[in-house]
């Protein structure tokens, strides 16, 4: 075997870290390990697994990169499972978007063809206790400063809530994970005053028809709302639309 085909075949072949890392992340789904339980130690991985130390530390590193795993130092520290982000899939996936060239327009279509449904199965499917956790969350919107940072903050826990009352689990961290992506702020998109407005009319509009129960209310009551921001963007930030998507930034 020449050296060329002996590095190719090393290229094709995953490293062992990263083989490492897959056994250990299987290990801890089929253990029904919790978020926040400690991991072994590194020496006891590095005997149950016939791997070096080195490895295990590396394979650590890889899955505390995919938000698997988070590492604490000092007194009581090591290796514990991670509590789920969805930036740890949000930002990959705003590179994966970037690469193959999707911009902001394609998102946007998307999230319009995601959020009515959510909306009219929520309608469906809304208890009063949700209800109540929908009406408060659209009162703290209305409190908080519109265009800042808390209000985006809520913005989007009042759209996922939207999502989780839908009771399509996969669909609903779907959302939450794309509307890192959505939201455009990190690509630059600004709202002004009498966008805000209308946007927390619009979130009355369908908060009503959840609760009335109205699922076809409340699926037009989103479509138009998602359009007239979408319209603002096309209006104000045309360059953005097909542009390479904004990568999500990580969060500490």
């Amino acid at each position: 075997m020449t050296s060329d085909t002996r590095a190719s075949t090393r290229r094709g072949r995953p490293r062992k870290p990263m083989i490492l890392a897959e056994t250990i992340a299987d290990g801890i789904v089929d253990a029904g390990m919790r978020p926040g339980e400690r991991l072994p130690a590194e020496a006891e991985m590095a005997l149950k697994y016939s791997a070096g130390r080195a490895s295990v530390r590396e394979s650590l590193r890889i899955l505390e990169a995919e938000g698997i795993v988070e590492t604490r130092v000092g007194a009581g520290g090591g290796a514990f499972v991670a509590h789920p982000r969805r930036e740890s899939i949000a930002r990959p996936l705003s590179v994966l978007m970037r690469m193959s060239d999707i911009g902001l327009r394609e998102v946007l279509e998307a999230r319009l063809l995601i959020e009515p449904s959510l909306a009219a199965a929520a309608a469906s499917h809304c208890t009063p206790a949700q209800a109540a956790l929908l009406e408060s969350a659209n009162d703290a919107l209305g409190r908080l400063e519109e265009g800042g940072e808390d209000w985006r903050r809520m913005n989007r826990e009042y759209h996922t809530l939207i999502a989780e009352i839908a009771a399509n689990r996969p669909l609903a961290m779907m959302w939450d994970i794309l509307s890192m992506i959505a939201d455009g702020h990190d690509a630059g998109v600004r709202y002004p005053a009498h966008s805000l407005h209308e946007a927390d009319a619009a979130h009355r509009k369908i908060l009503r028809a959840i609760v009335a129960g109205d699922g076809e209310g409340a699926a037009r009551a989103m479509r138009i709302h998602l359009e007239a921001m979408a319209e603002h963007v096309a209006r104000s930030y045309p360059q953005l639309l097909d542009g390479p998507i904004a990568i999500v930034r990580s969060q500490s």
